[in-house]
């Protein structure tokens, strides 16, 4: 067994066969797949072993990163451009984005989560194959209301990402699956990964099943299936990622992007606030703003995924589960092992006197943009995300989510502060003496706003209607919030990452698509 191998094997080993019965796992380092693994098993009724080849498990938002991709391709075949309004794109479709604000939205906005929508909180999930709608469809059904300006702020949508691949399909007049498959799948050879629901039956390899470690053992799950397929439908094995990946590092890049056009995609396409990280095309932007570690991770009912590049040393990671595993962690521990995972700098506190002064003005009560429901009873569901901020006597911050830890912060330059015994950073935004925004490098794919008193009172009617409403409505609201809570470990912002990703997940018979 060579020395990663074992570095791989324990990092696992906490979450195999606790937290997700198998899991497949690829690094690459530039034209060499270092390591390309399946551990544990797929299906825990049948005894079916993970295979790196065969076995695909689903990877949920990650997906988004091939929707992207496509996009560019678009970009570079001169047929999309980033900064045209979308509309131009769907003349001959039932979607349309209104005219809400002056600015229009446009795909540089979708690939950056800024777009400004509301969120939608069930990303088209069905229990039955049989509901399955064309993308047209599930679009118009769910589209979301325009709630700010283009650029205003980061609010991760998979909305967003779906009228991408929408926008795509409808470019080449073509389904969005079909596109995928002849243009990266085909190229790449990644013949084992689709975006198909439910995967075709005469289609190469394994579906790992889905399965639930909620209880006392792990179980085979029931299955769901996501309307909105480009934001994450795709099932693919730890070998295809790691074509994909190397394609996305230089190696055989002109089979799906050429290099000006790649390296568009990963360069910074908005920042935040200088002091924390920001958004590539589809990429978001890990560890240090100074860093050069993207990715995106991918949280499903039942299965979990995280692919991670770092293009300046030619290595990527992928790791999925098919179980409510924590990828990102064990991607992260892999490159600090061999000493990849970039450092974020130590800078000294500030000793003004008026640090006082700034905390207290930033002290208050935050909501995050991705639980962004207008004047709905949804709004109960941002509580949970609401971000309570304190100021201290040294001019420092304390901050708390509802039913989580406090956090102590301390002031490094003006508005900027380091978590204390920790690497986080939090900024804030400051105009005319007030607080505008407030964001987390730890959480790119969201940005928190000062909540008023207005929304304080429109949450609060809004609990109270949700408690009236009935034990009907009060079961859909709270099951509501139990898979968002689950989904947001696992986002890139929040997916979300992580913030609400997409919920995706299907039964296993064997054979892929069999179901």
């Amino acid at each position: 067994m060579s020395d990663l191998e074992s570095v791989v094997e324990e990092t696992l080993a906490s979450q195999l066969g606790d937290a997700a019965p198998g899991a497949t796992v690829a690094i690459v380092n530039g034209d060499d797949i270092a390591l390309a693994k399946g551990y544990g098993h797929a299906d825990v009724e049948t005894g079916r072993r993970m295979d790196k080849k065969e076995t695909a498990t689903r990877i949920g938002s990650v997906s988004k990163l091939v929707t992207w991709t496509a996009v560019m391709q678009g970009v570079q075949d001169g047929v999309l451009d980033l900064d045209a309004d979308v509309n131009r794109y769907l003349e001959d479709s039932a979607v349309t984005i209104p005219d809400t604000y002056s600015d229009p939205v446009t795909l540089r906005h979708l690939g950056t989560h800024t777009a400004g929508f509301s969120v939608v909180p069930n990303p088209g999930l069905v229990t039955n194959s049989n509901a399955l709608t064309s993308l047209e469809t599930a679009l118009v059904e769910d589209q979301p209301d325009r709630i700010r300006p283009p650029s205003e702020a980061v609010a991760y949508s998979n909305w967003g990402a779906t009228l991408a691949g929408h926008i795509v399909a409808e470019a080449y007049d073509t389904t969005f699956e079909e596109y995928v498959q002849s243009n990266i799948c085909g190229p790449l050879e990644m013949n084992h990964s689709t975006f198909t629901q439910p995967v075709p039956a005469d289609h190469p390899g394994d579906l790992a099943a889905p399965h639930d470690s909620s209880g006392d053992e792990i179980t085979r799950a029931d299955p769901l299936y996501i309307n909105w397929g480009p934001a994450g439908s795709m099932s693919a094995t730890a070998l295809d990622m790691a074509a994909f990946m190397q394609a996305h590092l230089g190696y055989g890049t002109d089979a799906i992007l050429n290099s000006e056009t790649m390296a568009t995609m990963h360069s910074r396409q908005y920042g935040r606030h200088p002091a924390v990280n920001g958004l590539r095309y589809g990429f978001f932007e890990y560890g240090p703003p100074s860093g050069s570690y993207i990715g995106h991770s991918g949280g499903t009912v039942y299965y979990t995924a995280w692919l991670g590049l770092l293009p300046d040393h030619d290595v990527g990671v992928f790791i999925g589960f098919n179980g409510l595993g924590d990828p990102v962690t064990p991607a992260a521990e892999i490159l600090t092992e061999y000493g990849l995972f970039p450092e974020t700098p130590t800078p000294d506190p500030t000793t003004a006197r008026t640090s006082r002064e700034r905390a207290e003005a930033v002290a208050g009560e935050y909501k995050s943009t991705a639980t962004a429901f207008e004047d709905d009873w949804r709004q109960v569901i941002g509580l949970l995300s609401r971000l309570s901020v304190d100021a201290t006597d040294d001019g420092g911050l304390v901050t708390q989510t509802m039913g989580g830890d406090a956090v102590e912060w301390v002031e490094t330059e003006p508005y900027v502060y380091r978590e204390r015994n920790g690497d986080d950073v939090l900024a804030v935004d400051v105009a005319d003496g007030r607080v505008t925004q407030l964001h987390l490098n730890s959480q790119p794919s969201t940005t928190f706003l000062p909540v008023t008193m207005p929304d304080q009172r429109k949450v609060t009617l809004g609990a109270v209607g949700a408690a009236a409403g009935g034990s009907a409505l009060s079961l859909v609201g709270w099951a509501g919030i139990s898979g968002w809570r689950r989904l947001s470990r696992f986002r890139s912002g929040s997916d979300g990452g992580s913030t609400p990703d997409d919920e995706t997940a299907q039964p296993d018979r064997n054979k892929e698509g069999s179901q």
